[in-house]
């Protein structure tokens, strides 16, 4: 965006908003409002609520671990879950409702997308800034100190590669009718992945990831964060500040994926060691659902929209005022800070049905993949009829058949050997970008969003 302000009249702006907020949190204590709802009144949500936007008639699958259902905020939300084949490493299935602590992510993860914000006695529970969009819940294993624990079945046969649980979940959403499709995780880039992807992508369903929260694998390919035509979103405070910036100990970091940036530091988090404690969680993470919300809020005003014009939308009507289609060469804000206000105001019709995050020349999956996506597991295209009759198979010439079989599986294995190798060593996707920062940072607050408190 090309301010016509000066940069102290925009320090100005974002002191006073961020006094307002602290103003509004101080006076209405007795009922519990917490600082972690600062989202909600900064990205005016309630306003788009009041205006009938919420977010109905959209479907939103949500990719994470485990999830509570049992939590006040989340009771009478509308969530469908689905299972995937994951077990401990006990052998025992895990499943995708728990009310075990462990599934604390996922469930704070839904709701900042569909939380009434109702809470426990005495509490004011998470908000949600989409709460009647429609849910479809997958788990891809259960959340550990060490990871996601997803271990194959007892009965699994090690001699072959199983689907990964994550392909599952994109392909049990693209086949429930999702819309839009958050992940607030990664997995890794196998090819499985990538075609589920491609297959998403080509059925018009916005993809929200969440980026890098700190420099560990910087440069490594990390699906889906990575991936290519999906939305990469940062993560910021409640004065417009991307996470860890403002911080000695916290040296700059930038992240190549961001697209957008989305309100993520320091967002209200039911659970701790029990579900009724409450704490102040920060990470993209908590950005992408509220993203994937605000695009919710968009799809419910204008419903004849595409997934590929609410992402044209989301990264050209950044912050408040319309602007010039720039992105931060800094890196810091990508596109800009996504505003349900600014999105809300502009019908994205008017845009070309296209995704704009899908590079030509990029991997993983490519353009051609997209276009075309590979059959499911390696079995037949999903568009081809396989409960057909098929022709039987003389086993006089099985030994005729056999070299030839040998030969075809030896190339296969060749090429998905040199695949893996490019994958892995390909130069991450570069995006079409023009022109300065339009909603970066200024010379005088460095990762600041200058129009923060107009979102």
């Amino acid at each position: 965006m090309r301010h016509t302000t000066s940069s102290a009249v925009r320090r100005a702006v974002i002191a006073g908003a961020v006094g307002c907020a602290l103003a509004v949190t101080v006076s209405t204590a007795a009922v519990a409002v917490t600082p972690g709802e600062w989202y909600f009144d900064a990205y005016n949500i309630q306003t788009a609520h009041d205006a009938g936007f919420t977010g109905e008639g959209v479907t939103i699958a949500v990719i994470d671990s485990q999830i509570n259902l049992d939590v006040p905020t989340l009771k009478g939300a509308d969530i469908t879950t689905f299972e995937t084949d994951c077990f401990d490493e006990a052998g025992e299935p895990i499943p995708t409702v728990s009310t075990d602590i462990a599934a604390d992510h996922g469930t704070n993860v839904v709701s900042l997308i569909v939380g009434s914000g109702a809470g426990y006695p005495g509490q004011t529970g998470v908000k949600g800034v989409a709460p009647d969009a429609t849910i479809l819940f997958t788990a891809t294993g259960r959340s550990t100190d060490a990871g996601i624990v997803c271990e194959p079945g007892p009965d699994t046969d090690s001699s072959t590669i199983p689907p990964t649980p994550m392909a599952d979940a994109i392909y049990a959403a693209i086949d429930a009718g999702a819309d839009i499709i958050s992940i607030s995780q990664a997995a890794s880039a196998g090819g499985f992945n990538t075609e589920a992807l491609a297959e998403a992508l080509n059925n018009g369903i916005v993809v929200v990831t969440g980026v890098r929260n700190d420099d560990s694998n910087l440069f490594d390919q990390v699906f889906p964060r990575s991936s290519n035509g999906v939305i990469g979103v940062q993560s910021m405070d409640s004065n417009g500040v991307i996470q860890g910036y403002n911080s000695e100990t916290a040296p700059l970091f930038i992240d190549p994926d961001t697209d957008v940036v989305g309100p993520g530091v320091e967002v209200l988090h039911q659970g701790t060691t029990v579900w009724e404690e409450q704490r102040l969680a920060s990470g993209t993470s908590y950005a992408t659902p509220v993203v994937a919300g605000f695009l919710a809020l968009v799809s419910d005003k204008y419903p004849e929209a595409t997934g590929n014009q609410l992402i044209q939308t989301l990264v050209r009507n950044t912050a408040v005022e319309d602007h010039e289609f720039t992105y931060d060469e800094d890196g810091l804000f990508g596109y800009g800070t996504a505003s349900a206000t600014h999105m809300l105001r502009i019908d994205p019709t008017k845009y070309d049905d296209v995704n704009p995050l899908i590079d030509p020349d990029g991997t993983s999956p490519s353009p051609a993949q997209i276009a075309d996506p590979p059959a499911r597991y390696g079995g037949a295209p999903t568009d081809t009829p396989t409960d057909g009759p098929t022709s039987p198979t003389d086993p006089g010439d099985a030994g005729g058949i056999l070299p030839m079989v040998l030969l075809v599986v030896g190339i296969l294995l060749l090429v998905l050997v040199v695949t893996a190798i490019i994958i892995v060593v390909a130069v991450r996707r570069s995006r079409a970008r023009s022109g300065p920062s339009a909603v970066g940072p200024t010379s005088t607050t460095q990762g600041k969003d200058p129009d923060h408190g107009h979102l």
